[in-house]
This record gives structure tokens, C-alpha cells and sequence, in this order.
């Protein structure tokens, strides 16, 4: 077997994009080639000083003692050729100037074009990328033997020992024991005196330095990837105690390891944010690499989805996020209603509670009326939905606003409010109850303490809830026990459980604060803002910015469900008529997020809502645009134009907008799904979003410059812009295909249902 992109003993080669950092000493364990994307590097290479520019293209040996002098923010294409046990070791190829332009330019057009072909082939892997991987990674090898030649003795002299070379090895695997000079050369049969010298004039750095730069290394990584306790790490890592372990990881990083985690944490929310806005890797290598001739174009942008499935096999359950309403008009009981049947939300938000709370000051005691909010209650319970009160900073802003005495007061108002809930509703148990104490919109530091105090009155009900901006420590999942439990979320709406005690600790730990003090939350926002505006602005696109954005929509679940999250452990805000999901977020963005317009006409996220939420519970299939479900013999199939195609196409050689989209209207995505153990009569429904329909919304153009619409012109509205809708009878022996497109913004809906003809 060839190798394949997970790890495997049959791996002959890894690649991946990465940031090489300032560093005093790196250690090349395998022959290695770097291709500077963007940045630059300065290196020190046997006592040599190195600079490798943009476009450059450099090899290091194994054995190579690395120091990185100087970076700017590169983006730097990583090759490690691996070698096995029984494997012949690479010879040491002869490189002192990077390849380039300039350098050796037949080698390098050559050298570039197979790293960038063999990255493409692993990170969009295709039929025969096993045998492609590995042909790419001869090749490379072929063309170092080629242009630069191997290193002879003279040119080796500077490199280590074999004797240099074991000990390097041997520190390697027992750096967590307890060495010494004395020990080690006790055990290589030398002189300490001659050994220091020689590891020192050799590697250009101590043993004992040595020693400690490779503990380092793994305390580094085990910070990163690990919430081992620090102590642990440190013994884990051969520090002899955690006060050695501080003062080496400050020397050399700046930070304590406590530090570190904490900004680790911060990172990791940051690049949650920018996760879905990171430079496209097909548009990093374009500059240096024809994107259009790579032979794994088609492989990440795939123009035929071919599938056999068989139906009577399940892979698991499909579950749903759970959606929490948000509402910013007037709601008919009809409205809700609908939301609930048609588009399966539970939960309705009730935010600004104490605007919705008649409070007067009579004879020096606080009287509360609750009428308004309890019209808005009754409604929600009514529907058969359910509450979800959030409690936030901007509560205690409303009360201070309005001139009440102290801080006291207010949490006497919860308390009313608390007591009314329990006695009027039968169901208050079952509510959702979220706190969110942190003053998100004020560029702030601060906690709201009144709330964080109002915590402890709700603490009976069952479903507490308390927002971090990011998961805490000691956090379990929902499906875990966890003694004296409330619920935890953070700001990708996903929930854990937590001891009460943590969480009100939590609260003030100084990582969180530091997050809301940065405004990452918004910053986030503001970027998805800008990546959707792309479509609003260009002249050819503009059209289609509500279906881009329902499409987006269905990636982000189809992603969510294809990282292995449990979909419903998340209760994300779904806008109904441009309310904001939270109370930072810019009203534009609110806006296109909606699933309805103010007035109540229908947008395509609505429609792309319903058909996830149509989908059955018992999982037969997925990948990253298809999803199949069955309930019994009948079965539901939603597909989603992918989105790594649309993204090679909007960044293909950073062409104009209109080019690409003229590009795009031809190429469709031919789907070829074979349905196997398939037997009876069935009805056939597809239903389509594409950007075809909505050019053939004609009728709706004149409508659009209206500035107020009455019921009958939104009716008629929601009536023509709405998917297309097909009806087949079909009859069914044992296997049948379905073949149809889905083009650029295209989504299917369709339903095979079980007749009794």
C-alpha cells in the first residue's frame, strides 16, 4: 500500500504550509525542502548566514543545525522526505544560495512546480493521489540528485560526527531522565572534556544546552496540545521541578508556561474567528504556480460527485443544532407557529427582560409589574415553544438608566421575577436561563457584578446557563455527568456542563477577561461582514448574495457534522427579521443573516433552514456537500454546491469577479448518487435553489423598489420566490441512480418517498 494522507507506516513523505518562527537552534531530523510563500527567512546553517526570500526554495539535510535568525510572517511550504528502518538514507545534497529566479532557474521552475503538485495532491486527495504522492516525492529526490548534486567530504566537514550524531539521538528519546555530562560520556566511552568541546565546536551549542532546548521543545508542545497539569508537564518533560521548569520556559519564551496557555487559549478563539477568512491555499500558490494547469485542480474542485449507497446501512444519527430564535418585530401566534412546524425551533430568546418589567419606587419599596413580558411568555408557551431568558450587562444598563437607587434593588427585581416564574408557569423548570456578565460592547475589561451575583438566585433551575467567550477548563459534554452542574456557553454557541463553583470562578479569570477585552467577538464579525459584501459589490454576483449566504449556511452544518461535533450541543441564534444573534453584532450583518425580511417575506436562508431541518434522523451517507437520511424505506438527500470549488473559482489567478462567474455558469457539479437496495414505488420531489431561479424572478423587480408592501404583495412575494419544486413516480427494482447538476450557489432538496400504488 502507498502511503496515504493519514499517518501510516507506509509514509514516505509529509508537506504542509506553515509559519516558520525565530528560533536558536533547530535540529533537521529529516531532509527537508522550504518554499517561501510569502516572507521572508534568515538563517544561520553551519556557520553560514542564509537568506531565503519570497519565492526561494531551499534544502536542508538531514542532520543540519538550523538557527532562524530572522522572519517576517511568512507562509512557507513544508516537504520532509521520511526515511524507514530498512530504507537507504538520502545522501547530503549540495545547496548554499536558495534556489530562485535567478539561481539555478531550469532546477527551480522544475523543484517548485513538484512541491506545490505533490501539497495539492495530499490536501485534496483524488483517485490515484496514493501512487501521484509518491511519484511527486521520487521525483523531487530525482531533481535534487539533478541540479544540486550530492555534498562531498569537504563540503561535510562542518556537519556532525557520527559520535555527535548518537548522542544527539540518544538525548532525543531519554531526554525526559535525569542526564549528565558525566552520564553521557560514561555511556559514548569519552572524555567529558573532549566530548564538551567537540558537541560544542560541532552543533555550535552546549549539552547541557542542548538538553534543556529539547525539553523545551516538548514542554512547548504538550502546552499546546495537552491541559496536563503544569507540574506534570514539567516532570513528564525532565525538568527536575516546576520552579526550573518557569525559569527556563521565561528565558526562552518570554512567558511562563501559565502564561503561555492562557495566550494559547486567546489564539485559539482568534483563529477560530479567522478559520473560515485564511488566505485560500490555492491563491498563496498561484503566484509562483499556474493553478489552472495543476493536475489536482480538478480533484479540489470536483465537477462530478459519483457515489454508490447502499440504503439499507446507517453510519450513525443525524442530530440537529438547537436554534434559539431571535425576534426583533411584532409576532403573530400564526408566525411562530410556522417556525416551529416548518423549520423545528424550540427555543425562543427573550432578551432586554427588564424593559419588559414595570418597576416603580413606591414609598421607598420597588413594586414590579411583569404584564408585558408575561404577554410575551404566554405567546411563546403558547405555540408550544420555549423560553430562553438571557440575562445581560446591558439589563443592569437599562436599570441604572432609569434612575433606581442601588445596585441592592436589582437583585431584588430577579428575585420578584424569579418568585413570579415559579409561581405562573408550570413549565419555568424547563426554560433556558443564560447569563452573559461580561460588558461585550464596551472594548471592556469588566465583569457586570450585579449579574454575576443574580446568578445564585436562579441556581434552583435546572438549566442554568453561563457564557465564556470561550470553552473553560473542567468543562465536560452534555452527554457526561457532572456533579452540581449548570451549562456553559461560548461564543460558537456550543454548550458543556460545569460544576457551579468553577463557572463562578471562571468568571474572573483573567484569559477571559483578556479575550472581551480585545473585542475578538466583533472583530470576527466585522470579517464575515467583509467576505460577504464581496458578493454585494460585484456587478454579476450581486444578485445571488442571498442564496451565497444560504449556501454558506448549509456548509457550516455540513462542516460542523463532518469534524464529529454533536450538532445538537450547539444553540445557535437563528434571526427571524434581522434581530441581532447577540447584542454586538452590526445591524448589516444581522440583516443578511435573517431569515425573513422586517415586513415577512421569505429570503432563501429560510428555505435552506427548512431542508436541514427536513432531514431524517438515521444517517446513511455525507461528505462535504451531500447529506442522505432515511426513516424507514423513505428518504431525504440534501446536496450543496461545494464550496472548495466556488472558492478555486473566486481565487483561480485573482480574476475579476464577472470573469469567473461567466466561467462558472457553464461547469456545473454533475451529482451521480446510486441507490442501491431500493425496492417498491416512490414518489420523487426535488425541490431547487439556484441562481437560475432567481434570475427568472422578473416579477419581483418592480416589487423590490417598493418601499412598503401590502399582505397581498408579500404573499404573492413568498409565493414566487420560493425553490422550484418537481414530481416523479417511479418504480424501483433493487438499484436506481440519480443524475442531476448543481450549479454555482445551487442547492437540492429531494425527498424519495414510499408510495403504496
Amino acid at each position: 500500500m502507498l502511503n496515504k494522507k493519514e499517518n501510516g507506516p507506509d509514509k514516505i513523505v509529509q508537506a504542509s504550509i506553515e509559519t516558520i518562527e525565530e528560533v536558536d537552534f533547530l535540529l533537521i531530523t529529516q531532509l527537508t525542502a522550504w518554499f517561501v510563500l510569502s516572507g521572508y527567512l534568515e538563517i544561520m546553517r553551519n556557520g553560514s548566514d542564509i537568506l531565503i526570500r519570497t519565492g526561494d526554495i531551499f534544502v536542508l539535510n538531514k542532520g543540519d543545525i538550523v538557527r532562524v535568525i530572522g522572519s517576517e510572517e511568512n507562509s512557507t511550504l513544508t516537504v520532509k522526505f521520511l526515511t524507514g528502518e530498512y530504507q537507504e538514507e538520502f545522501p547530503p545534497f549540495k545547496l548554499n544560495i536558495p534556489l530562485s529566479m535567478v539561481y539555478k532557474k531550469d532546477g527551480y521552475e522544475l523543484v517548485k512546480n513538484g512541491m506545490a503538485y505533490l501539497y495539492l495532491e495530499m490536501i485534496y486527495p483524488g483517485d490515484g493521489s496514493d501512487y501521484m504522492i509518491e511519484g511527486y516525492s521520487k521525483r523531487l529526490i530525482g531533481l535534487f540528485y539533478r541540479y544540486l548534486g550530492a555534498a562531498d567530504d569537504k563540503e561535510q566537514a562542518h556537519a556532525a560526527s557520527d559520535k555527535v550524531k548518537e548522542i544527539v539521538s540518544y538525548i532525543n528519546v531519554n531526554y525526559a531522565e535525569k542526564l549528565s555530562l558525566d552520564e553521557i560520556a560514561e555511556k559514548f566511552y569519552s572524555s567529558k572534556y573532549y566530548l564538551a568541546h567537540s558537541f560544542k565546536t560541532q552543533l555550535g551549542i552546549s549539552i547541557g544546552n542542548y538538553i534543556k532546548e529539547v525539553r523545551l521543545f516538548h514542554s512547548f508542545r504538550m502546552l499546546e496540545s495537552t491541559n496536563n497539569k503544569i507540574v506534570t508537564i514539567a516532570l513528564e518533560c525532565g525538568f527536575p521541578n516546576v520552579r526550573s521548569f518557569n525559569e527556563a520556559f521565561k528565558m526562552r519564551y518570554n512567558l511562563t508556561p501559565a502564561e503561555f496557555r492562557e495566550e494559547r487559549q486567546i489564539r485559539a478563539v482568534q483563529n477560530h474567528a479567522d478559520g473560515a477568512l485564511s488566505q485560500d491555499v490555492l491563491a498563496l500558490l498561484s503566484p509562483y504556480v499556474p493553478i489552472g494547469d495543476l493536475p489536482t485542480a480538478s480533484a479540489s474542485a470536483p465537477d462530478r460527485i459519483e457515489v454508490k449507497i447502499d440504503l439499507h446501512k446507517t453510519i450513525g444519527r443525524h442530530s440537529k443544532v438547537n436554534h434559539v430564535l431571535k425576534v426583533k418585530g411584532e409576532l403573530t401566534d400564526s408566525r411562530l407557529l410556522e417556525v416551529r412546524q416548518r423549520l423545528g425551533v424550540k427555543w425562543v430568546a427573550v432578551a432586554h427582560i427588564l424593559k419588559k418589567v414595570d418597576i416603580q419606587l413606591i414609598e421607598g419599596k420597588l413594586v414590579c409589574s411583569f404584564r408585558e413580558l408575561d404577554r410575551k411568555l404566554k405567546q411563546i408557551v403558547s405555540v408550544g415553544m420555549v423560553p430562553y431568558l438571557q440575562f445581560q450587562s446591558i439589563d443592569f444598563d437599562d436599570w441604572e438608566m432609569r434612575g433606581f437607587p442601588n445596585k441592592k434593588g436589582f437583585q431584588t427585581v430577579l428575585t420578584e421575577l424569579s418568585l413570579h416564574l415559579q409561581q405562573n408557569y408550570g413549565t419555568s423548570q424547563d426554560w433556558m436561563y443564560e447569563f452573559r456578565c461580561f460588558y461585550e460592547q464596551q472594548n471592556s475589561r469588566e465583569l457586570c457584578m450585579p449579574l454575576v451575583n443574580a446568578i445564585s438566585i436562579f441556581k434552583g433551575y435546572l438549566n442554568v446557563i453561563i457564557h465564556f467567550p470561550m470553552r473553560p477548563e473542567g468543562s465536560v459534554s452534555l452527554d457526561m455527568d457532572c456533579r452540581n452542574a449548570v451549562y456553559c456557553i461560548d461564543d460558537w454557541t456550543h454548550m458543556r456542563k460545569i460544576p457551579l463553583e468553577s463557572a463562578l470562578n471562571y468568571l474572573f479569570d483573567e484569559a477571559f477577561i483578556r479575550v472581551i477585552g480585545s473585542s475578538t467577538n466583533m472583530k470576527a464579525q466585522d470579517r464575515i461582514l467583509d467576505r460577504m459584501q464581496i458578493y454585494e459589490h460585484d456587478d454579476d454576483l450581486h444578485a445571488y448574495s442571498e442564496l451565497a449566504q444560504a449556501s454558506a449556511n448549509i456548509w457550516q452544518y455540513i462542516s460542523l457534522r463532518n469534524q464529529n461535533e454533536v450538532a445538537g450541543h450547539y444553540f445557535s441564534p437563528l434571526s427571524l427579521d434581522s434581530a441581532k444573534l447577540f447584542e454586538y453584532f452590526p445591524d448589516e450583518l444581522a440583516s443578511k443573516l435573517s431569515l425573513c425580511t422586517l415586513d415577512g417575506r421569505y429570503k432563501d436562508n429560510w428555505y435552506a433552514t427548512e431542508f436541514v431541518n427536513r432531514l431524517f434522523d438515521e444517517l446513511v451517507f455525507q461528505n462535504k456537500s451531500c447529506i442522505v437520511t432515511k426513516r424507514q424505506e423513505n428518504y431525504r438527500i440534501l446536496i450543496v454546491y461545494p464550496e472548495e470549488e466556488l472558492h478555486l473559482m473566486i481565487n483561480q489567478n485573482h480574476e475579476p469577479f464577472k470573469l469567473v462567474w461567466h466561467k462558472a455558469k457553464s461547469p456545473y457539479v454533475y451529482v451521480n448518487l446510486e441507490l442501491t437496495s431500493l425496492e417498491g414505488n416512490y414518489r420523487l420531489i426535488k425541490q431547487r435553489l439556484t441562481p437560475e431561479q432567481v434570475d427568472q424572478r422578473l416579477d419581483l423587480a418592480e416589487l423590490r423598489k417598493c418601499k412598503k408592501l401590502s399582505s397581498e404583495d408579500i404573499a404573492y412575494w413568498n409565493a414566487i420566490n420560493r425553490p422550484s419544486r418537481s414530481v416523479e413516480q417511479l418504480k424501483i427494482k433493487g438499484n436506481h441512480t440519480l443524475e442531476f447538476e448543481v450549479p454555482l450557489f445551487g442547492i437540492v432538496m429531494i425527498d424519495l418517498e414510499k408510495t403504496n400504488d
